[in-house]
């Protein structure tokens, strides 16, 4: 197998080193005479083509030329103003385990060249004029006459690629028209000066290496970043007065590069700095139009091109070089396959896996293009809509979504298959996966069939409940009740303590049991709620988990009144369903995802116990019968107090953590976490066991309702039920179904994890568990307790197809310089 790789720019030089790496024989052709000239331009390398140069041998060199890029601000170009700063590169280098650094594009040419053996096979001032193509392989004819034969051809030739050019020809030889979109798709809306300039004298302070800087206007923009020598690197975007096509896109001269400066010369680049002082002091400068195109053909039979070649965009997110050398890795895999075959691989074989590259890049690509491309038009305010989002939208709600977009678009990054993983490519807090490379998620159809159960129970429960509240002694009691405000039972009067509804209805749905009319049914209420306490809380931190932001889980209050009202045997299997459905593991690929905003974990307990197991234990346990009605008005509206108290707490009673503990200690909630739920376990298990113990009747009798009562209201037959039986009947009801619903929704959560991988524990050793468990402690406690373990889970192992088994969780907290550029950057908000 011999590969001939026409271009010595970024991609051709990562596939040359990728071959050799791979005992691949190959030719490199380089129509410049010097491999890595310098024109001023520079690059970013994310953490998608670090761990390929890592894996390379390339990366030690560049991060140790490099300073990590950490914290990204914006500026308002016209008045210097500081739209937004965030912390998006230092969070994407603890999720990968690579930092953001900007260099010259000519160090990392050279970096990829210094590092290939046999520099032998790079052949320079070799300006390719034709290829030939046929079944049997290609012919790369030179304009000085030479030709390079091999089994497969790679264009790495840049935006004006000749092997691109050459594909085509080919491709309309054998199928007329086939390319003639293709010839037109290119376009530019903006051109772009860049360029790299001297240290600013007697500013160095304002030119900090770990911050990169946007600066956003009307139809022009800049962005700029010091290097580590404090040389600064910077961009000039315009808007053209229109949008051109190829062939006719414009090229720029020096004089329309010094028109451009000339325009922003007296334009913001950051709250002290103007782009005067930037220009004053430059190096080198180019201006060029920002091609934009994403290709339908990468490949036709043994002829492929790799990155700008088929997809060119914008170089707004830095992602050009990166994608580039995902090119390379990937066609190198594809290309060791075709070389260690058993057999020799033919034509058919040959085209299938050059096709196969752009199939497994098309889904990363094409989503990076839209974005980078987006992101021009909103830093050079496209628009008003690009107006609102820049200075009013994304400084409070786009910061972590942006940042979110690019970890995630990088989790299923390409990487060379025969080379092993780097170590440092295990230490990030968002596991590499490669099941994410095609963009391919859970279908929402694969998770609403196996959460059907729950909607059946919450339509068990609605008609159960449906049936009881039309029963003529639920109608009489209160008609005889809420006019008069007076409870009666056995010729004893008490008075309602509010005559509001919907809250006196529920007062007098829970009387009975309050007042001890029914004593077992007051023993059945008093476990119940106390087994409640454990689920709220586990509705209380799936709140505050980012993993479900914008989800229905974010809102408990709506489901806790909803079930104050209705009953939670209707709508816990409602919320249940919804959470399972918008949950899935992907939503928790990075551990900070996962983990719960620690002020709300530190706070929980407190707002739980103030507010529902304190005033429960009250209501069922003071003497004075009357009070208890009081504390029952109370307590019916626990859910609206148990999120404004805890609210209160965590911003008035301890420090948030959360922002820097997601960036070093990703399981600093873990410890409250644990505490909440072992405690609000021991107290559900501890009050299960003592109703268990006083009660007259077994904890079965207590907790499930008669059958044939059920069967009965399903039917909607008559049943001779006073009020006090009917409520009961309610309120088994309610309890059953609820955790049942439970513990159908862990079920499927377990499901999710076994799939994944992420556990091996028997389906008969979970359910034995389960079921030992509820008889034991009760189902309150068995609930919370399985819900900790499956938080264990995703806190420590990854899922299948990651990279690695488990997470290895650095707690150590910043080093005295991390914490100081933290401080310092958090001083400017």
């Amino acid at each position: 197998m011999r590969v001939v790789i026409v271009g010595g720019g970024v991609a051709g030089l990562a596939l040359a080193n990728a071959l050799e790496k791979a005992d691949i024989d190959y030719v490199l052709l380089e129509g410049r005479t010097e491999i890595a000239p310098f024109i001023g331009a520079s690059v970013a390398m994310t953490a998608n083509g670090f761990r390929i140069l890592d894996q390379l041998g390339c990366a030690d060199i560049i991060l140790n030329a490099t300073y990590p890029l950490e914290f990204v601000r914006t500026w308002g170009n016209k008045d210097g103003r500081l739209v937004s700063q965030w912390e998006a590169f230092l969070l994407s280098h603890k999720r990968s385990g690579y930092p953001l650094s900007f260099m010259d594009r000519h160090f990392l040419l050279k970096t990829l060249y210094d590092n290939i053996e046999d520099k032998s096979k790079v052949l320079l001032d070799k300006k390719v004029s034709r290829v030939d193509h046929s079944t049997q392989g290609v012919s790369v004819q030179c304009k000085d006459g030479t030709t390079y034969a091999g089994d497969i051809v790679i264009g790495t030739d840049g935006v004006h690629s000749i092997v691109r050019n050459e594909m085509w020809r080919h491709m309309d030889i054998a199928q007329p028209g086939l390319p003639t979109k293709e010839r037109t798709l290119m376009s530019a809306e903006y051109k772009c000066m860049y360029g790299v300039a001297r240290p600013i004298p007697g500013r160095e302070g304002d030119c900090d290496p770990n911050y990169f800087h946007r600066c956003v206007g009307q139809d022009i923009s800049f962005m700029w970043s010091p290097a580590k020598d404090g040389r600064i690197f910077w961009f000039v975007y315009e808007k053209l007065d229109k949008v051109y096509h190829a062939p006719d896109i414009p090229k720029f001269t020096d004089q329309d590069a010094l028109d451009l400066a000339q325009h922003g010369m007296d334009l913001y680049i950051s709250d002290k700095l103007k782009f005067s002082d930037v220009w004053e002091n430059r190096i080198a400068y180019m201006c060029l139009p920002l091609e934009e195109a994403f290709y339908e053909h990468w490949s036709y039979g043994r002829i492929a091109c790799i990155g700008d070649t088929v997809h060119k965009w914008t170089p707004n997110l830095g992602a050009g070089a990166n994608h580039a050398i995902e090119d390379a890795a990937a066609l190198a895999s594809a290309i060791y396959k075709l070389a260690h075959s058993k057999t020799p691989p033919d034509h058919k074989t040959v085209e299938a896996a050059l096709s196969n590259v752009r199939e497994s890049r098309k889904f990363r690509a094409e989503a990076m293009s839209k974005a980078t491309n987006k992101t021009t038009r909103l830093e050079a305010i496209k628009g008003p809509m690009e107006s609102l989002l820049t200075y009013y939208i994304a400084p409070w709600f786009l910061a972590d979504f942006i940042a979110n977009r690019q970890t995630t678009g990088n989790v299923g990054a390409e990487k060379l298959e025969y080379l092993p993983d780097p170590p440092q490519s295990l230490l990030g807090t968002q596991a590499f996966n490669p099941t994410y490379r095609t963009g391919k998620k859970p279908s929402l159809l694969g998770r609403v069939i196996p959460g059907i159960p729950l909607l059946l129970l919450a339509y068990f429960a609605s008609t159960i409940f449906s049936n009881i509240v039309q029963l003529p002694t639920i109608g009489t009691t209160f008609h005889k009740v809420l006019p008069l405000g007076q409870l009666e039972y056995h010729g004893q009067i008490w008075n309602l303590p509010t005559m509001a509804s919907p809250l006196s209805v529920m007062v007098t749905f829970f009387s009975p049991s309050l007042l001890n009319v029914d004593p077992l049914q007051r023993l059945q209420m008093i476990t119940f709620i106390t087994d409640l306490a454990p689920l709220w809380l586990i509705w209380i931190f799936e709140s505050h988990r980012p993993a479900n932001v914008m989800t229905f889980a974010w809102w408990p209050v709506i489901f806790g009144v909803a079930f104050q009202l209705k009953g939670i045997g209707m709508v816990g299997p409602i919320w249940f369903f919804l959470h399972y459905i918008q949950s899935p593991l992907r939503n928790y690929s990075s551990l900070d995802w996962r983990m719960v905003n620690v002020a709300a974990a530190k706070t929980a307990l407190v707002a739980m116990l103030a507010t529902l197991v304190v005033p429960t234990f009250a209501m069922y346990f003071t003497p004075d019968l009357d009070q208890r009605l009081q504390i029952n008005v109370m307590w019916q509206v626990f859910p609206f107090f148990t999120v404004v108290f805890h609210y209160l707490l965590r911003k008035l009673t301890v420090s948030d953590t959360t922002r820097v503990d997601r960036l070093y200690n990703v399981h600093a909630d873990l410890p409250y976490v644990r505490f909440a739920v072992y405690t609000l376990s021991a107290i559900s298990a501890l009050t299960f066991n003592w109703v268990r113990f006083t009660s007259t009747a077994s904890i079965a009798s207590l907790m499930i309702p008669d059958w044939n009562v059920v069967n009965a209201l399903l039917r909607a037959e008559p049943v001779g039920l006073d009020f006090p039986a009917a409520t009961k009947v309610f309120l088994q009801v309610d309890e059953v179904v609820c955790f049942g619903a439970a513990f159908v929704w862990l079920a499927l959560l377990v499901r999710d994890l076994k799939k994944a991988e992420m556990t091996t524990t028997a389906w008969w050793k979970i359910v034995v568990s389960g079921g030992v468990g509820t008889v034991l402690i009760g189902p309150g406690a068995v609930v919370a307790l399985a819900w900790l373990w499956r938080d264990e889970m995703l806190a420590t192992k990854k899922a299948k197809g990651s990279v690695g088994d488990t997470y290895v969780v650095d707690k150590s907290g910043p080093t005295p310089d991390e914490a100081a550029r933290w401080q310092k950057f958090l001083n400017r908000e």
